[in-house]
């Protein structure tokens, strides 16, 4: 199980109103912008429930209505967005295209803050194909797109995303490095949540749990404050494992049974297998002889 890679809203692009007249003298075309922004944040909010169906939906009317009204950098955030829930639906060959197809009109719009997304998202593609070498090449024209963008937001996005690409590979010094540099650049709650996340992983690898418990729990408080339910899920799962490395059971057996909660109303049944396992496993090992009926018994399971 990777929680790293299940941040899905770091994914998205949401859609700015640009034009710059007033609400109440508002453009004909800058009400169909408004418009797009309306049902990009509709998408966003279906991710945030894990309505995938509804986000879908909602970035499909989106990316429709950008290109009938011929608004380009709308039709860039809607292709990115519909990749990052093909990428969460499991379907790497059409999130790859999305991306790619993101990527190269946001080149052509010189829009390279969002031109970072595109790439970022290419290398979590490429790496869940197993693909690593082809993941540092799109890190690193990420980590190109958002020097040119010269943004600190987007520059704080890739170097987490650097960090996080070498906890996979247990390159703890590359990591360390990587994360020290995007400190400074965490000035929002999701970006603060994809860092202290990424700590935590950092400090449970080197088996100090006092730190990584802290820096989960700051992630978690982070990704709460958006209500980012798939990072809070994963925050609540490393809090558990952290815990349970830590041979602290009880506390493992809560953070387990939060996650699990929060992932049943994502709908994900995998990792709520996964949040059983564990259960069952501090269960057994804290001699804790907490009931598990209602987790076992969940109708995601499928379980008699």
């Amino acid at each position: 199980m990777s929680p790293s890679l299940g941040r899905l809203l770091g994914l998205l692009l949401l859609a700015l109103i640009i034009c710059g007249c007033s609400a109440r003298q508002r453009s004909p075309y800058g009400q169909q912008v408004e418009r797009v922004t309306d049902l990009s944040r509709q998408g966003e909010q279906g991710v945030l429930k894990g309505d995938l169906k509804r986000a879908e939906r909602d970035f499909s009317r989106a990316l429709e209505l950008s290109r009938a009204v011929d608004y380009p950098q709308g039709v860039a955030q809607q292709l990115n967005n519909l990749g990052a829930v093909a990428l969460e639906q499991g379907d790497l060959k059409k999130a790859r295209s999305l991306f790619l197809q993101a990527w190269k009109l946001n080149q052509d719009l010189d829009n390279w803050a969002e031109a970072t997304t595109n790439q970022a998202n290419l290398a979590t593609v490429a790496q869940k194909a197993g693909d690593l070498g082809q993941a540092e090449q799109h890190l690193r024209a990420a980590l190109d797109a958002a020097q040119k963008a010269k943004s600190q937001a987007a520059l704080g996005q890739v170097l987490c995303r650097w960090g996080s690409f070498y906890l996979d590979q247990n390159n703890l010094p590359a990591a360390r490095d990587f994360l020290t540099q995007a400190q400074p650049l965490a000035a929002t709650p999701a970006l603060k949540g994809n860092l202290y996340h990424q700590w935590g992983r950092l400090h449970l690898a080197q088996g100090d749990t006092f730190a990584a418990a802290e820096n989960f729990t700051i992630a978690l408080n982070a990704d709460r404050e958006v209500l980012d339910r798939a990072a809070m899920a994963a925050d609540l799962f490393s809090l558990g494992e952290t815990y349970q490395v830590g041979g602290e059971w009880p506390r493992a057996f809560y953070y387990y049974g939060r996650a699990f909660d929060v992932y049943a109303a994502l709908g994900k049944k995998s990792p709520l297998k996964e949040c059983l396992k564990r259960l069952e496993q501090v269960n057994t090992q804290g001699h804790l002889g907490q009931s598990l009926e209602r987790f076992a018994k969940h109708p995601q399971l499928g379980l008699p």
